[in-house]
């Protein structure tokens, strides 16, 4: 079927614009609500990339700035309509910096913030800890981490970390008004943005032991059927400590006393009070404890094969909070060792540089945020500039390889494609900082494109955005709540390879290429569910792509 692809949502007056046509035509128009020609041009044939499939052309109408609702046609074929204007973005970023408040587990969604999406209080109980004959533990509130109601440490730290590292890198973050509930603190009340946040972060604080050592994960034993939240009633345990928990909170404590200490001292205080104290555990437990589900469970593992890049996280915020030379010299050594282990996965055929990993498996990219912050010249913090600047480049390469200038490889089409992107993207986003190069601006830009529609599915991967934006995240409360709009904001995992649900594998057999591998359907959990790691990134992507 003929296509032209865009991105469903729109672009800033001065970005680059283009579609993507999967079809042969020599020109093309862009056309207002009025149905006048606003823009003509020429179409450029760019051939089949593998990642599509599509044999594409290419319309750049990078030189329409004007203000309004358009339409582009090609061949008598029609977009979706998007707009052009410096407010494009302004209804996608409340949506997706919301989406964290209707994922809140503990009190109820009042309708007054939630609308028609209100819900009673859920997840009240307090928690057993699993394999240990204590007493249960109070650790509600939080985030639902993903389509089920699970409560993970190490997620919630990374999802946490971007929204904070967006608010460093990019004040204008602390100005997007939302309708949530007000926090107060010691200067009235904080930004929504850090009202948010500070509901994980008390959550997260609950989930530290006395001694400093984390939780990994607060879940009943298996998954919930899909209902409601408040209607799991089921009990709700605390599984065991890891040091990769301990590490990323230790980090993102730090990091948020930071920022927190210019609204509320004394919370401020207390966060660093909590790092510290994940840390000397740290100190005091040199070898990896990491995390597996014990048998029979279920729920969310979250297990990585090591705690290096942890640690090296954990050592590069505190350096950054406290300027204290023991983090640095302690971060040169988990530096050396991180190095090793990345040779390994060179080996192993990973293309990229483990130093700009920003996801919850590998978090040593974060710990290189806080040595950017620092702004020194020393040995650390001059190798985390050249390793985002380096792995941009290469990011760059890839983009110029397909017809959509998606920095995409077929390789990263994997369970959550949407998030490799993010990542990427935000490493593009933080070179683009450094270093001011338009192709650095250019990718970041087609990514977001790609993610709002201008892809070989049509569809723009965050919901309520966009003419055609899918509508059935893997998700259970909107699967259940009998409303036919799931709320807007929620970013999808995106196509997969793998095809790993049921659902999915209907597409075996198919020969299709990467960019193809989707289906909109609530059973596609390996291909359409939501987590709250990956709104975060493209909060702080958006965030740089809006910064004044």
């Amino acid at each position: 079927m003929k296509k032209v692809f865009v991105n469903q949502v729109g672009f800033l007056c001065n970005a680059e614009k283009k579609a993507v046509l999967n079809f042969e035509a020599h020109d093309f128009y862009v056309v207002d609500e009025n149905g006048k020609n606003a823009f003509e041009g020429d179409v450029k044939h760019f051939g089949t990339d593998e990642i599509s499939g599509e044999d594409a052309f290419v319309a750049d109408f990078s030189a329409l700035t004007a203000k309004g609702k358009y339409k582009v046609v090609a061949g008598g074929i029609e977009s979706a309509t998007f707009e052009i204007g410096d407010n494009a973005y302004d209804k996608l970023m409340k949506d997706i910096c919301k989406c964290f408040y209707f994922l809140r587990c503990g009190d109820a969604l009042a309708r007054e913030y939630a609308g028609e999406y209100h819900h009673e209080p859920c997840h009240m109980t307090k928690a057993t800890v699993y394999g240990e004959d204590t007493e249960p533990v109070d650790v509600t509130g939080g985030w639902h981490d993903a389509g089920d109601y699970g409560r993970y440490s190490t997620a919630g730290a990374v999802a946490v970390a971007h929204l904070l590292y967006g608010v460093r890198f990019f004040k204008g973050l602390l100005d997007v008004h939302y309708d949530i509930p007000k926090e107060s603190c010691d200067k009235g009340y904080l930004p929504e943005i850090l009202a948010e946040v500070k509901v994980e972060l008390d959550f997260l604080m609950k989930m530290q032991r006395e001694n400093g050592s984390v939780w990994h994960k607060v879940t009943t034993f298996n998954h919930a059927d899909f209902i409601m939240p408040e209607d799991d009633k089921n009990e709700l345990f605390l599984f065991a400590v890891s040091s990769i928990a301990t590490a990323d909170i230790a980090a993102v404590f730090a990091l948020a006393s930071t920022i927190y200490k210019e609204y509320d001292a004394k919370y401020a205080d207390k966060l660093m009070e909590r790092s510290l104290l994940a840390y000397k555990w740290l100190s005091e437990n040199p070898d990896e404890l990491l995390f597996f589900n014990p048998e029979g469970s279920n729920t969310g593992q979250y297990d990585e094969a090591e705690d290096i890049s942890n640690r090296f996280w954990a050592a590069c915020s505190m350096y950054e909070a406290t300027s204290d030379g023991k983090y640095y010299s302690e971060a040169m050594a988990l530096k050396e060792r991180l190095a090793a282990f990345d040779k390994k996965l060179q080996k192993k055929g990973y293309q990229g540089d483990v130093f700009t990993c920003l996801g919850w498996a590998e978090v040593a990219g974060l710990g290189n945020l806080s040595l950017i912050l620092k702004r020194e010249d020393n040995t650390l913090c001059l190798n985390a500039r050249s390793s985002f600047l380096s792995e941009a480049d290469r990011l760059v390469l890839v983009a110029s390889g397909n017809g959509f200038g998606l920095c995409m490889d077929k390789k990263d089409f994997i369970w959550g494609s949407n998030m490799e992107l993010l990542k990427y993207l935000m490493v593009l986003t933080v070179a683009y900082r450094l270093d001011s190069k338009k192709n650095y601006r250019n990718a970041i830009e087609s990514g977001l494109d790609y993610l709002l529609g201008c892809n070989s599915m049509d569809v723009s991967y965050v919901t309520g955005n966009g003419e055609k934006a899918y509508k059935n995240p893997h998700l259970r409360p909107t699967a259940i709540d009998d409303i036919e709009q799931p709320w807007p904001g929620l970013v999808s995992g995106g196509p997969n390879v793998g095809l790993h649900d049921e659902k999915a594998q209907e597409l075996r057999g198919k020969d299709l290429p990467p960019m193809k591998c989707y289906l909109d359907d609530i059973a596609c959990y390996s291909l359409n569910e939501i987590t709250i790691y990956w709104n975060s990134p493209l909060v702080f992507v958006l965030a740089g792509l809006l910064n004044k």
